[in-house]
C-alpha cells in the first residue's frame, strides 16, 4: 500500500510538471526579439547614464537592426549581458548568451552622447582671441570625437586659436591655449609652504603649463622647484 501511494504521488507530480510551460525551449513563451533588444537598450543607457550626466547631455541608442534574426537561431530563451571592456559611449556592443548552452553572439550598437558644445559662427584663423560673439552652441555626439571637445564656454573667453577652426565644428581642447597659459620665460610668482612656514619668492617658467599643471620654475636664486600652476600665476610648492 505504502508503494502504491507513493507511486501514485510521483506519477501525479510527474503529470503536473508536464503541464508547465517549456519556456526555455518554447517559441511561444520565449523573450520577443524587440524585448531582448530594448533591455540591451537599457543596459547600455544605464552604464552612459553618468557621463550623460556630467555633461548635460542625451544619449540617443542605435542597435543593429538586422539583430532579430541572429536572435532567432537560439538555442535557448537568451540572456542578455554587456561584454567586459565595452565602452559607455560611440561604437559598442551587447551580448546574448545561453545560461546552459555553448551559444553565444554580439549584436553591434553605437551610444551617441548629444551635449551642447561651442562651435565656431564663422571660420577662425589662427592667433584669434575668441569672444562670446565668435561662438554659438550647436548639440553635437561627443563621442564622435575621441580627441576631445571643448564644452564649457567660460573656459574659451578670452583664449587664442592656435590653428584654423571651422564654422559649425566643435573646438578641439588641443586647438586653443588659455589666457592663462604661460610659456618658458614668464614670470611667477612662488608659494613655499612647509611645516609651520610660507615663503613667497620670484622665478620664471621653465616649460609651458596652465593652471592645474604641474609646472617646473626657476628660482632668482637659480633653484628648480616644481608645483601645481594656479589661475593667479602662482606655484604652489610643498617642501
Amino acid at each position: 500500500m505504502k508503494r502504491s501511494g507513493r507511486a501514485t504521488v510521483a506519477a501525479l507530480l510527474l503529470a503536473c510538471l508536464a503541464q508547465l510551460p517549456a519556456w526555455a525551449d518554447t517559441p511561444g513563451t520565449s523573450p520577443s526579439a524587440a524585448d531582448l533588444l530594448e533591455r540591451g537598450r537599457q543596459l547600455l543607457e544605464a552604464r552612459a547614464a553618468a557621463a550623460a550626466a556630467t555633461l548635460g547631455g542625451r544619449l540617443d541608442i542605435h542597435i543593429q537592426e538586422q539583430a532579430a534574426e541572429r536572435i532567432a537561431q537560439a538555442p535557448c530563451a537568451p540572456q542578455v549581458f554587456l561584454p567586459a571592456g565595452g565602452r559607455p559611449t560611440g561604437k559598442t556592443s551587447i551580448g546574448l548568451r545561453c545560461a546552459h548552452q555553448p551559444w553565444q553572439i554580439r549584436i553591434p550598437a553605437e551610444v551617441a552622447l548629444l551635449v551642447p558644445v561651442p562651435v565656431p559662427s564663422r571660420p577662425l584663423p589662427a592667433g584669434t582671441v575668441l569672444r562670446e560673439s565668435d561662438w554659438s552652441l550647436a548639440e553635437v555626439n561627443v563621442a564622435a570625437w575621441p580627441r576631445g571637445v571643448a564644452t564649457d564656454p567660460r573656459q574659451l573667453e578670452g583664449s587664442t586659436v592656435t590653428r584654423p577652426l571651422k564654422a559649425g565644428e566643435p573646438i578641439p581642447p588641443s586647438a586653443v591655449q588659455s589666457r592663462a597659459h604661460l610659456g618658458p620665460g614668464d614670470p611667477v610668482q612662488v608659494v613655499l609652504t612647509g611645516a609651520g612656514f610660507v615663503i613667497k619668492a620670484t622665478g620664471r617658467m621653465l616649460h609651458p603649463a596652465s593652471p592645474g599643471q604641474t609646472a617646473r620654475v626657476q628660482l632668482d636664486s637659480g633653484r628648480t622647484v616644481a608645483g601645481i600652476l594656479r589661475e593667479d600665476r602662482e606655484i604652489e610648492v610643498n617642501l
